[in-house]
């Protein structure tokens, strides 16, 4: 079972933030253009990456007219999604801690807009499933790493980090609509029904991980 976001839904642009429950809907995994996710902020052109043998390494994937299914692996990690106004170039993006602090949301937004020649404000961008503050206790090398990607960020919170939240700023702060910002405010550890957990599930987590996709209009 995945879920979707109205804000997506309404544009007609295929996409899903994967669930524990069946492992992701039947061949979006086998389909979707994937990774090797590194924790960085490297954003890779679909096109470019390796459709056999060993994935690409990077954090990112941005597509358009004509391109395949991408998607990104998260297990407490926050995915955002990117679309154009049309829909015909899109973006997948694993944001954790180290990606969101060095900014892979303002690097997949600058070259979505680069290659869909979207003005920044009308890019859509919906965040799903993920760690939320409840659960996200961090350490000063998490807040410097923030304060050093993005100095005018301030949180209501100095012992836990509030993800989405940072995303949203930095949206905001490339330039995005904040009407055009959706989120799903689902917390992948208080939810072990629905979604694998990191920090939820420890080794018992085994690697698994749920796919988040998306797809340009055709």
């Amino acid at each position: 079972m995945d879920l979707r976001h109205p804000l997506l839904v309404a544009m007609g642009v295929d996409h899903g933030f994967g669930t524990r429950i069946g492992d992701n809907e039947s061949g979006v995994r086998g389909e979707a253009v994937t990774l090797r996710q590194v924790h960085k902020i490297a954003v890779l052109n679909e096109k470019d990456c390796l459709t056999t043998g060993s994935p690409s390494s990077g954090d990112g994937l941005y597509s358009g007219p004509g391109g395949r299914r991408i998607g990104v692996w998260t297990a407490d990690c926050l995915p955002v999604l990117l679309a154009s106004p049309s829909g015909e170039h899109v973006a997948a993006l694993h944001a954790g801690w180290r990606g969101a602090a060095a900014g892979i949301v303002r690097e997949g937004v600058r070259l979505l807009s680069r290659d869909g020649g979207v003005p920044l404000r009308d890019i859509r961008a919906v965040m799903g499933p993920s760690i939320g503050p409840c659960c996200y206790e961090v350490g000063p090398d998490v807040w410097s790493a923030v304060s050093e990607g993005t100095p005018g960020y301030r949180s209501s919170s100095t012992a836990r980090l509030d993800i989405k939240d940072l995303v949203f700023f930095q949206l905001k702060e490339a330039g995005l609509d904040p009407e055009n910002i959706g989120s799903l405010p689902l917390c992948t550890r208080c939810h072990p029904e629905l979604f694998y957990s990191h920090r939820g599930m420890g080794d018992d987590r085994k690697g698994r991980s749920m796919v988040n996709h998306i797809r340009p209009r055709t």
